[in-house]
């Protein structure tokens, strides 16, 4: 029986410091503490870039092997949500809806700052990345949509009343490697005001990294600048993502018929079209 998130209890032998470890060796490989940039290993690990699609496969086939049964333990058939009344209500009821994941950032925060905030970017990866990579077909992507990045989106939320804010640790200033990985779930809602938001988180480390002079970490940036407006443009117009429509069982308008004929789709295959670049 599903259980909702005030009383859901995450399961101690998935959800420990074991599997925060795993998913940032995973993720960050053996990348220095100390970078403010990711490799080009990581970025063609992250993004497809230069692989083939077997290539991608065999990724996707990694992150559902070690993370799948941790994804899995939190979804709906477990863990169910109030139904979405908008983007809105979710904020309202952030503590609600990740009442679950703020314990454990919560709990970590009283070990250290900065194990709170390493704890955080790991549920970030889980919830709002993770899936991304273990559900490809139609209704997987219903789930990610309609129920992870619900989780992800009131998680950061819900995040930014925790004292101290783990959104803000100072170890993060100016790196974006870490830290851009937080607005994601901003990018990732059909929600102007979030990606309004998501912009200003963006700018602000975009400052951080010209006062270092650090020329890689704003290539980075740049780069990350760009694929957020390309999710921008959208949803500006549209107020959601058409490439969406199809798995949300979602009318698709003409208007928005014609858009997808050029339009990235961020790794979303349509009926009519298949785009290979992944959705970050």
């Amino acid at each position: 029986m599903a259980t909702p998130p005030m009383a859901f209890q995450l399961d101690r032998n998935i959800f420990n410091n074991a599997l925060y470890t795993r998913l940032q060796k995973f993720w960050f490989e053996d990348l220095s503490p100390n970078a403010t940039a990711p490799t080009f290993n990581l970025l063609q690990k992250w993004y497809g870039m230069d692989r083939t699609d077997d290539e991608k496969a065999i990724f996707d086939q990694e992150c559902r092997k070690n993370f799948g049964p941790a994804v899995d333990s939190i979804g709906p058939s477990r863990l169910i949500l109030p139904p979405f009344q908008g983007y809105d209500c979710d904020i309202e009821n952030a503590n609600t809806i990740a009442a679950p994941f703020v314990q454990e950032v919560r709990h970590a925060q009283e070990e250290s700052r900065r194990k709170g905030a390493e704890t955080l970017l790991s549920l970030f990866l889980l919830l709002d990345q993770l899936p991304r990579n273990i559900f490809r077909d139609k209704k997987g992507l219903a789930l990610v949509y309609g129920h992870y990045d619900r989780l992800a989106f009131s998680l950061l939320h819900a995040s930014k009343g925790l004292a101290p804010n783990p959104l803000e640790y100072e170890h993060w200033r100016g790196k974006p490697v870490k830290v851009m990985w937080t607005w994601l779930p901003l990018i990732h809602s059909e929600h102007l005001p979030s990606h309004k938001e998501a912009q200003r988180m963006s700018d602000e480390v975009m400052m951080q990294c010209q006062e270092a002079k650090d020329e890689d970490a704003i290539r980075v940036m740049a780069a990350s600048d760009k694929a957020r407006l390309e999710h921008l443009i959208p949803i500006q117009r549209f107020g959601r993502y058409p490439h969406r429509n199809e798995c949300l069982d979602r009318r698709t308008t003409a208007e928005e018929e014609e858009y997808l004929k050029t339009a990235n789709t961020f790794g979303v295959k349509q009926s009519q079209k298949q785009e290979h670049k992944n959705e970050p």
